[in-house]
């Protein structure tokens, strides 16, 4: 069961939202790209709505370009991570930055599933960071490669859930003040599975 601790107050100020190297160059390989793009970029419409930073990485941002405008656009005011290891944690000063954050829930999104998706989060569950991996937010080259990684990050105590399950944890109930908001994200989408 996840557990975002915010009773009644709706404050996420330990959880972020981390988006893993959405570059154009990396996004021409992965499978449904579209799709993807799609979901990631309505999970960081909803993080901006209920408050949660969401911060970036990119790997090798030099050679293989930045974050697809469609991502970038919406996170203008986000933290953004350079990297050329395969874990977001193998950047000292993204490790810095979550340490000095005190976050205690990541929430996973980006490319590609099987090496820095699966390595970051391995990386802050050793942390002891609870971790969600939207399943429907992350991909990969080969579909067949991020299934057998979903079942061991799974079996590690990561939480394997769909965007629009993760957003109705966030909201709690219907009482929240951005539900209505959250709602016409969630209806104006235009897949219904990946």
């Amino acid at each position: 069961m996840v557990n975002f601790k915010n009773e009644n107050r709706y404050s996420f100020e330990r959880v972020s939202g981390l988006v893993i190297d959405m570059q154009s160059c990396l996004l021409d390989g992965i499978a449904e790209k579209d799709g993807l793009v799609e979901a990631v970029s309505i999970f960081c419409k909803a993080m901006n709505l209920f408050e949660i930073r969401t911060v970036i990485t990119e790997q090798v941002p030099s050679k293989l370009g930045e974050t697809c405008v469609e991502i970038s656009s919406l996170c203008v005011d986000s933290p953004k991570f350079s990297k050329k290891t395969f874990s977001a944690f193998g950047e000292s000063s993204f490790a810095s930055w979550v340490e000095q954050a005190k976050i205690e829930h990541l929430i996973i999104t980006g490319i590609e599933t099987p090496i820095c998706v699966y390595l970051s989060a391995v990386d802050a569950v050793k942390k002891g960071i609870e971790v969600s991996v939207l399943t429907d937010c992350v991909g990969a080259r080969r579909p067949g490669d991020a299934t057998q990684c979903f079942g061991q990050l799974e079996s590690i105590g990561c939480h394997l859930l769909p965007l629009e399950t993760l957003l109705y944890s966030l909201l709690g109930s219907a009482d929240h003040t951005v539900f209505r908001s959250i709602s016409e994200l969630v209806r104006a989408r235009t897949r219904l599975s990946y």
